[in-house]
């Protein structure tokens, strides 16, 4: 017998179970274990430098073990010539400056002990910060440095989880190979290129 449609109806039912099949696989699915949780996130505002006042967050999602570190340190050591790209390593974290609709992805996070209960915080991003901005980022006090294709944030929290920091912008960065750490070098006394350095406590 024929539908009104002229054709069979065991092939109509075939035709329209195949539509609604196609309809409801093009239809996105929500990821399983949804998003991401943030492990820590730190605060800082720019200081000394152009432009001065920007507010970063830096969220991290996971701390990298040794290996990961290691990897990382390693593709810096090799620049060009790496094996695996930076913007390749896994990304572990993001910098999210204030007033810009993007951010940088981190892919080296390393947290140390310091003496008195605080802690160095150390962050390497893919992209040299301000890289996507009109005018990139600058400080008087560079001297010839921060010409690297990323960026190094270094922190130094007291135990009461404040600080300042600085950037690779106005300082030379030092690798450890071995540790598979990366630090910058002491800048003598200069101002700090980050003020107003929190870690930012986890909300009950």
């Amino acid at each position: 017998m024929k539908s009104a449609l002229g054709l069979p109806r065991p092939l109509r039912h075939r035709l329209l179970a195949g539509g609604l099949l196609a309809v409801a696989s093009a239809v996105p699915v929500a990821h399983a274990t949804g998003p991401r949780q943030v492990a820590d996130t730190f605060t800082a505002t720019t200081a000394n430098m152009t432009p001065s006042g920007v507010t970063l967050r830096m969220q991290i999602i996971e701390w990298p073990e040794a290996p990961a570190r290691t990897e990382a340190v390693a593709t810096l050591v090799a620049g060009h010539d790496a094996a695996t790209p930076l913007a390749k390593l896994p990304t572990v974290g993001y910098v999210w400056p204030n007033g810009s609709p993007v951010g940088y992805s981190v892919k080296y996070a390393y947290r140390m002990p310091e003496a008195g209960g605080g802690e160095r915080i150390t962050l390497v991003t893919d992209k040299r910060l301000g890289s996507y901005d009109f005018k990139g980022w600058s400080a008087a006090s560079a001297d010839g440095h921060g010409n690297q294709a990323y960026s190094v944030i270094e922190l130094d929290l007291s135990a009461a989880g404040t600080g300042t920091g600085s950037l690779s912008l106005a300082a030379d960065v030092v690798f450890d190979e071995g540790a598979g750490t990366v630090a910058l070098a002491d800048r003598g006394g200069a101002p700090p290129l980050l003020t107003n350095v929190e870690h930012e406590k986890p909300k009950p």
